[in-house]
């Protein structure tokens, strides 16, 4: 579904190994455990606050006391992307950030994720099921309709309100918590989604934001399927090119862009099976087409990207099972109940089906879109039918200091979204990776985070960004 647009692949977690039944799991366990340096608790919160005598739901919540002898008053809020991504599996990574020298790190189970009220954990896995069989584009949509359906009505049987499920809700759960823990003012950290819901929180609490630092954006006014398949291309585009520029790569990889296609046209014929995990596994156009979305994500992965392209044209069994890996870790990562409350809530209003398929008439090199995404619009519309008014789809403007970054390679938030965003953040600067994805957490990233962090007026030095090294070509 479309939360695979939206999740940041944590590829130094090993919780993304894991399917959320089993991560809830465990910090259901965690979460009673003492120690050191490390707050845990939950918060109560109405599960839809413009309903009068709404039922309570609780959120859990961790935070990480700053290392340092002399800790600053306003700590770090993270926000995990999603729509649907659990945030506590990142406490192992931000316990032992540079970031947390000196200042607390908040973290928090959003509505609707892990520890926090998750609706349907283990409707990822009835996708990745979906995923394997052998389906067009049409029979796919059938079968998600029909999985999304027997969650809403589990969900709706236990009494879930989905109203409840939003950034503007979401965003009233961060400030009770800012007020539980009894600090002034803090400092947002979000990516993806998270860069929307921080947006959320610059308006609709803006006095309770000292600072705030936004990658990968996804702000309200982003109308994600108007250029879906546009913005798609684009980044696979620029990193075949990339590798064209690279002699190593260029070598070892000739008319990759080229091959890329010859082998799409090939598994219109006949797609490939193989076993992936002890089962049965086909992958046709739009699974192909799916998966180079996903490699797209993240540096390491972009690397990848030619060797699969050699894996699909040699139909190469080991090399297509390494190249799923993250695509099925993100199914299994998002409480997809949560995403598509939110995305039917707040785009669906104004950009969908229609959308898509005129984006997708524009590119008739692909015959389909990937996986998931051709009927994601489709399940939105039957998932629920509460629907955001145009204030949820108007730019945030903010004099709040922000940093904003994003990658030139990002196939799902281009680097357009943040050039415009910051044009309505007044007090904002902006840094671009030529050779990053969706996720940019490097060295480079965080300690610009710390120096603007330390100093929000001043502009930070961008030009490590620059400076940012070769893409690892494998």
């Amino acid at each position: 579904m479309k939360s695979l647009l939206f999740c940041i692949l944590f590829v130094f977690s090993m919780s993304c190994k894991h399917t959320s039944k089993e991560v809830g799991a465990r910090l259901n366990q965690e979460a009673h455990a003492s120690q050191e340096g490390i707050v845990s608790g939950f918060l109560e919160v109405p599960e839809n606050r413009s309903v009068k005598n709404s039922k309570t739901i609780r959120l859990a919540y961790r935070v990480l006391k700053a290392k340092g002898d002399s800790p600053k008053e306003d700590p770090i809020l993270y926000l995990q992307g999603g729509p649907g991504g659990a945030t506590l599996i990142m406490q192992n990574f931000w316990s032992n950030n540079a970031l947390r020298a000196d200042r607390d790190i908040v973290l928090m189970d959003q509505r609707g994720t892990g520890e926090s009220n998750a609706i349907c954990s283990d409707l990822g896995a009835r996708l990745i099921q979906i995923l394997s069989m052998d389906l067009t584009p049409e029979e796919e949509e059938v079968k998600i309709l029909e999985a999304t359906e027997r969650c809403k009505k589990e969900a709706v049987a236990q009494g879930t309100d989905l109203s409840g499920y939003n950034s503007r809700e979401n965003a009233a759960d961060f400030e009770a918590l800012r007020k539980k823990l009894g600090y002034h003012r803090w400092n947002i950290l979000g990516g993806s989604y998270g860069s929307r819901l921080g947006l959320t929180i610059m308006r609709d609490f803006p006095n309770s934001v000292r600072s705030s630092i936004l990658f990968g954006i996804f702000a309200p006014d982003s109308e994600i399927y108007t250029h879906f398949i546009s913005n798609f291309n684009t980044a696979l585009m620029a990193a075949f090119e990339e590798c064209g520029e690279d002699p190593d790569c260029n070598i070892r990889y000739p008319r990759v862009k080229a091959r890329f296609f010859e082998a799409l046209k090939q598994l219109e014929k006949e797609p490939i099976s193989f076993s992936y995990n002890g089962e049965p596994f086909v992958l046709n156009v739009q699974d192909a087409l799916l998966v180079a979305h996903q490699l797209l994500y993240q540096k390491r992965m972009i690397g990848f990207l030619p060797a699969y392209v050699e894996a699909l044209n040699k139909r190469d069994p080991d090399g297509l099972r390494q190249a799923l890996g993250p695509t099925t870790a993100t199914v299994n990562f998002i409480n997809f109940a949560m995403y598509m409350s939110v995305m039917a809530y707040e785009e669906l209003p104004f950009n969908g089906t229609l959308e898509f398929s005129k984006d997708l008439e524009r590119h008739p090199e692909f015959s389909t879109g990937p996986a998931f995404f051709n009927s994601d619009p489709k399940a939105l519309e039957n998932w629920h039918s509460f629907r955001a008014k145009a204030h949820e789809d108007q730019p945030v403007v903010s004099n709040i200091p922000t940093l904003i970054a994003n990658g030139r390679l990002d196939p799902i938030t281009p680097a357009s979204n943040a050039v415009e965003l910051s044009k309505n953040l007044k007090n904002s600067y902006y840094m671009e990776f030529k050779r990053d994805g969706h996720s940019l957490f490097n060295s480079c990233f965080f300690e610009t985070c710390r120096a603007f962090l330390d100093s929000p007026q001043e502009r930070p030095d961008l030009s490590c960004a620059a400076k940012s090294g070769p893409i690892p070509w494998e």
